[in-house]
């Protein structure tokens, strides 16, 4: 009896294990089943990048309303499907944030927030911040840093795929190394891809009128720079004709040498872009003697002064068309000695050689499109030692 009754007992617990045991599959594969079914896309070539707050592509976490947001607020600009997810996708695919709203560089950079402003306080000291760190004040801040980035970048993406959209914000926009691009631009293009699918891209077109102030204003500029080749200033006539060289040390007739890459023109040295064209011509420091003062070849007015491309730099209009850009010789603005509106001369100081060298550039072309052409030989970026040369002998 005892035996019957023991086995009653057994064969009880054996069913109710098996019970919670059928109970628990049967919620685990709910669960899956939602999980590969929440959503249209399939997005197992890309798993999202994961923080606090959570993997951007899995639906019901912060990261993936953050993604949304991002991705609406610039569809409401008025960019389309793919552009929007080439932005999204740099956000999501190579970047440290996760869509972390105010995370800073991960990678021990100073860079912060969504779009990595760099350093992270340029965000928080914009006139347009509110110090919220939200998606929709971010976006703003970032088109009023950059209207002039942000219109050329949704002019040149209007016909793209996603993942064209993303390679050409991140050169346009992120602006990153040479190895940096090569190493993370499949991860942004991949990103891109599912941010176009997950969030409906193909039925979003561009509309031009809602792109509003960067496209107007930043379009208006480049076109009166390209058409009329005269600077947008309120100084008159600010140009001589005269040129010199940016150092006293280099002799008239022009530099006697230099180190292999620093020459304009096809160097041999392999680039960014992946070619050896180099935009414009190095004077290096070993050369010229570090510490020297950096002089302005030609007349003109200083039209900005900014580290937004990872270095300093001083960009000059002249009222004749030339755009004279003197960078990668300055270590901080404390190395620059002059400011935006200054009128220069010739031979007037525009900051101390605290770098290994300084590239100059010179265009006749609005910058804002030039900085596209940097490793094309394309006619956009002038010969700088040809153009002094011919300017003092003449």
């Amino acid at each position: 009896m005892m035996k019957a009754h023991l086995l009653a007992i057994i064969s009880m617990i054996v069913s109710v294990v098996l019970s919670l045991f059928v109970l628990c599959m049967v919620i685990l594969m709910m669960f899956g089943m939602d999980n590969g079914c929440d959503s249209e896309t399939d997005t197992s070539q890309f798993n999202g990048v994961g923080g606090s707050g959570g993997i951007w592509t899995q639906k019901g976490t912060p990261a993936y309303k953050n993604a949304k947001d991002t991705f609406d607020f610039w569809v409401a600009k008025g960019m389309s499907g793919a552009q929007v997810a080439g932005i999204v996708g740099n956000i999501g695919g190579a970047e440290d944030t996760g869509f972390v709203l105010d995370q800073k560089e991960l990678s021990g950079g100073s860079g912060g927030g969504l779009y990595q402003f760099t350093p992270y306080s340029k965000y928080l000291n914009d006139a347009k911040s509110d110090k919220s760190w939200s998606v929709q004040n971010q976006g703003e801040v970032v088109l009023h840093l950059e209207p002039d980035t942000i219109a050329a970048y949704f002019r040149k993406t209007k016909n793209s795929s996603p993942e064209d959209c993303a390679t050409d914000w991140m050169n346009m926009y992120e602006r990153p190394s040479a190895k940096a691009r090569e190493q993370t631009n499949g991860a942004r293009r991949a990103a891109a891809r599912t941010a176009y699918q997950l969030f409906g891209g193909s039925n979003i077109s561009g509309k031009d009128s809602l792109l509003g102030e960067a496209a107007s204003t930043a379009g208006a500029g480049e076109a009166a720079d390209q058409q009329n080749n005269s600077c947008d200033t309120s100084g008159g006539d600010t140009a001589s004709g005269k040129w010199g060289w940016p150092f006293k040390t280099i002799p008239k007739d022009g530099p006697t040498r230099y180190e292999n890459g620093q020459q304009y023109g096809h160097t041999g040295m392999i680039r960014g872009g992946g070619n050896d064209f180099h935009d414009g011509y190095d004077f290096g420091s070993a050369i010229v003697g570090a510490g020297q003062p950096i002089l302005a070849v030609h007349d003109g007015k200083v039209f900005k002064v900014a580290n937004d491309v990872g270095w300093w730099y001083v960009w000059v209009k002249s009222s004749d068309g030339y755009n004279e850009v003197y960078q990668e010789a300055f270590n901080g603005r404390g190395d620059i000695a002059v400011n935006e509106g200054d009128e220069i001369k010739v031979g007037d100081k525009i900051g101390t050689l605290s770098g290994s060298h300084l590239h100059l550039g010179i265009t006749k072309k609005a910058i804002t499109s030039s900085v596209q052409s940097g490793y094309s030989d394309d006619g956009t970026w002038l010969d700088p030692i040809k153009i002094i040369k011919e300017g003092i002998n003449n």
